[in-house]
């Protein structure tokens, strides 16, 4: 049979048509998916930067008003700057707090100014139009005494014999951005907010930005969104000769213009990734359209990982990501506790030290996602002794200092078990979803667990970490309960602003008294805790000794001349049984120690055997 070259054509060119009209529908479909992702991921960082921006908000009006209070009950300006000091000193966004009194000015760390009424006048946070009891936002400005960008928070009160008196507290514009700088939108988009009276950036991850007029969102455009209803998506503008899409919202608390976004062309080009085949097409069809539909699995599971609420939650969806697109045996994500410096796996209870050669990978040393053998390792000995596994470190890229020089902050490994021979294609997509998911269930969890009036840890949070401490079966850790004696008689004879100073003095020993890796905690009211590790009984004991006589030596200034005395009771257990045990017996040694007279120490062992000895005597 004669071969003619016309039927190869009419063979070959439907199926070139079919391939190509396969790949354009895969192709659009891709970035669809991937698109809409982006804005999910970009709205799901656009509101947890809100509740971050609304929260500070409220934190200071309330600082506002309690300083204002000190100063109505007796104008003491000296107890006004020690708990100006005591704040700033506490809070790493709040720069400096002042007090503006006619002509006088004070401020943190010991500054003070007089015959300053004029000068004041021309000071940002400043306004004639500012009416007394109304809370002023002052423009962004570059502070000369700290040398950073600030926005600063003014009450202006009505006191008898003044005329002019105000109250500033002064955010640090640099330490909000660090804050929420590690709300990704895929792998270059971040969160920023524009003033939009001065038109000028006053949320950036790159702090060079901070002050300047917005280039992105030009004046027109800032109107038109400032005409909406508060909230919506901008498709496409031009920033940088490349162009960018973002979601935003205007109804904050500061009223800045808070918007989420990425540049098109990473999506376009993540999307466009299946494209690049090249003569290969006809060979390799199959692996082409099973790696499109593998990646557009990934960027479709993948963009819902931000949905997760709990690292279960993540492992979860993250197993179920990994078994849909390049498939493993099991994965372990281990997430970075800074405070005791070691890796954690919720799911799988396991805890671990950083591996020693990890640092040398971040750093590069290492292409991601390479093979990981047990003896690099001690984790992989532990999960995958004699079976395949990579691990791919999730990494925080910042800007460490004013000097613009970037640093590195570890915050957790993934490790991936006997993975599919299609992850060197996944492995980073996958990396960058799972650490932009893990940075917003992280500061979602720093904002439920803190007490916003102390810093201290709340009663959630202990729970959390006793449950943790009893399913790694650490010996070698006790529950104190301290409760301040008397705390109803202090307010009832000196008023609530002088407890809650009670409470903040409190709070201050305990975290000066423990160790790092202790949790401290404000458990309700006046009632605290502390689970702290002790090698044994009479160390815990020593330690929470120590603490009840820092208190009881300190004096706490009602007004000139005149102080009160603070005592607490204490009482510890050993963390052992269960949760609910250890704080019943931890209660009811603090209860034993107040009816024996309070300020003191007691051990639960001690007031069993006492109520035994009691019980068999009568």
């Amino acid at each position: 049979m004669e071969f003619k070259p016309k039927y190869l054509i009419k063979m070959v060119l439907p199926l070139l048509v079919l391939l190509v009209s396969a790949l354009v529908y895969l192709g659009y479909s891709d970035y669809r998916s991937i698109r809409d992702s982006a804005y999910s991921q970009a709205l799901a960082n656009l509101n947890v930067a809100k509740k971050y921006l609304d929260q500070n908000y409220i934190a200071a009006t309330n600082q506002l008003f309690l300083f204002s209070e000190i100063l109505k009950g007796a104008e003491n300006i000296p107890a006004f700057l020690d708990a100006a000091n005591y704040v700033v000193s506490n809070q790493n966004k709040f720069l400096e707090i002042g007090l503006l009194i006619d002509s006088e000015y004070y401020g943190t760390d010991g500054f003070r100014l007089s015959g300053v009424d004029e000068q004041v006048k021309r000071r940002p946070w400043y306004s004639d139009e500012q009416q007394s009891g109304d809370i002023f936002l002052s423009d962004i400005y570059h502070s000369n005494s700290t040398k950073k960008w600030c926005v600063a928070l003014v009450s202006k009160l009505t006191l008898p014999g003044m005329n002019d008196v105000r109250i500033m507290i002064e955010f640090d514009a640099g330490a909000m951005s660090d804050d929420l700088s590690g709300l990704k939108t895929m792998k270059n988009g971040y969160v920023y907010a524009i003033e939009p009276k001065t038109k000028r950036v006053v949320i950036h991850p790159d702090k060079a930005r901070l002050g300047v007029d917005s280039v992105s969102i030009n004046p027109e455009l800032l109107t038109q969104v400032l005409a909406g209803d508060g909230h919506g998506s901008i498709p496409s503008y031009q920033y940088d000769n490349q162009y960018k899409f973002s979601v935003y919202d205007t109804q904050n608390r500061f009223n800045w213009v808070l918007l989420s976004g990425t540049n098109n062309s990473e999506i376009a080009s993540n999307a466009l990734k299946i494209g690049a085949v090249g003569g290969t097409l006809l060979v390799v069809v199959f692996f082409i359209l099973l790696a499109g539909y593998l990646h557009t699995r990934v960027h479709q599971v993948g963009g819902q990982l931000i949905e997760a609420q709990e690292f279960d939650e993540l492992h979860e969806q993250l197993s179920a990501l990994l078994n849909d697109t390049m498939g493993s045996s099991r994965v372990y994500l281990f997430v970075m506790n800074a405070n005791e410096g070691v890796l954690e796996e919720t799911y799988h209870n396991l805890r671990a030290n950083v591996p020693a050669d990890l640092l040398c990978r971040i750093a590069g040393c290492q292409q991601l996602g390479r093979f990981c053998k047990p003896e690099q390792d001690d984790i992989v000995r532990r999960i995958a002794p004699s079976e395949p596994c990579i691990r791919l470190p999730l990494v925080n890229s910042a800007r460490v200092d004013d000097n613009q020089q970037a640093g590195s902050r570890l915050i957790g490994v993934l490790y991936i078990c006997q993975p599919g021979v299609a992850y060197p294609f996944f492995a980073k997509m996958i990396a960058n979803y799972t650490l932009s998911a893990l940075n917003q269930i992280l500061l979602t969890q720093h904002i439920r667990s803190e007490d916003q009036m102390t810093g201290l840890k709340n009663k959630n949070s202990l729970r959390q970490h006793m449950d943790q401490k009893l399913a790694d079966s650490n010996a070698g850790y006790f529950l104190a309960m301290i409760d301040v004696d008397d705390f109803k008689s202090v307010n009832d004879t000196y008023g609530h602003l002088l407890g809650d100073e009670v409470i903040l003095n409190i709070a201050s020993h305990m975290k000066h008294s423990f160790p790092a890796q202790a949790v401290l905690c404000r458990y309700g009211g006046e009632e605290f805790a502390v689970l702290m590790e002790a090698p044994d009984t009479e160390t815990a004991l020593k330690t929470l000794d120590d603490f009840r006589a820092k208190v009881a030596a300190s004096r706490i200034e009602v007004h000139e001349g005149t102080s009160c005395a603070i005592t607490v009771s204490i009482g510890v257990a050993p963390l052992r049984k269960g949760m609910e045990s250890t704080i019943s017996s931890a209660d009811r040694a603090l209860y034993q120690a107040k009816s024996q007279g309070k300020n003191r120490v007691l051990h639960a062992e001690i007031c069993s055997v006492t109520a035994e000895t009691q019980a068999s005597t009568a």
